[in-house]
């Protein structure tokens, strides 16, 4: 038989070897990639910032945010209308901006939001050699060309009772202006920004200012996307990278947070060297 002693040792190490076992476990999980699924997110068409391709700026910052932040990525292309239908419908984990066409559908708790990968605002456009637009009154009369599944950010229009003519792509709304068969048309900034030598606007006659994040359902996995890749996007926003990789549709910002699902920051970010 094992004298005491002995048994007591045998005890001791082996409890050595637990906690050695759960340091090592520890360890494995710590160093595991976040997500051991791919973050799927609908990639609804935004001129120059999304296309099917999937080289459109936004898209350069999301992928070289999820890169930097050691996160798989799985994008489908859609309209804008069918990606926001996809999430709705929880198809896909996340979406590319489209905050203010989901957030009066769905529960405000439901979403989350990341860091911002940049800001829009949305601006009514006229012909070159046409007077801008500066007030709701000029718009009385006139035909306006929309897009098609931006309804909820054309509310200040239509609570006025104006007249949205709606049209399918930007491309479409570009060529109905030029063609006399609208009198106006609502665009956001910075997806017009290459088309402004062609059009007339009053910056001060700003429709909607808002930010463009990724709108994530409220889950854990969508949680942790969210709380991993922000801090990124955060730091890309302080070390020039957003503004490099968005060049001329860059408008800067100051992110502060004023929505219960937007990410908040929890500690400061260092410039990377």
């Amino acid at each position: 038989m094992l004298k005491i002693s002995t048994l007591v040792i045998i005890l001791k190490v082996w409890s050595m070897v637990k906690f050695v076992i759960k340091l090592l476990v520890l360890h494995v999980v710590s160093t595991m990639p976040l997500f051991a699924q791919e973050v799927n997110i609908a990639a609804g068409a935004f001129p120059g910032l999304i296309n099917q391709e999937g080289i459109g700026a936004y898209q350069q910052v999301l992928n070289h945010a999820a890169k930097r932040s050691d996160i798989k990525l799985t994008e489908t292309f859609y309209p804008i209308k069918r990606a926001v239908n996809v999430f709705k419908h929880k198809q896909v984990l996340a979406i590319y901006g489209m905050i203010d066409s989901v957030k009066d559908e769905i529960n405000r708790s439901e979403i989350i939001t990341t860091y911002p990968i940049g800001i829009f605002k949305l601006y009514i456009f006229t012909k070159k050699d046409q007077p801008p637009i500066s007030s709701y009154e000029q718009l009385k009369g006139k035909s306006i060309g929309g897009i098609r599944g931006y309804e909820s950010s054309y509310q200040p229009l239509i609570e006025k009772n104006i007249n949205i003519y709606y049209i399918s792509n930007e491309a479409s709304q570009l060529a109905r202006l030029k063609s006399g068969r609208v009198d106006a048309i609502l665009g956001f900034l910075p997806d017009w920004t290459p088309y402004l030598e062609q059009l007339n606007y009053d910056k001060g006659f700003l429709i909607e200012f808002g930010y463009d994040y990724i709108v994530a359902w409220n889950t854990p996995l969508g949680r942790a996307f969210v709380n991993k890749i922000s801090p990124t996007l955060q730091q890309m926003k302080i070390d020039g990278t957003l503004k490099k990789i968005l060049a001329e549709r860059y408008i800067d910002f100051d992110y502060k947070v004023t929505k219960s699902f937007e990410w908040s920051p929890t500690k400061p970010v260092k410039v990377r060297p």
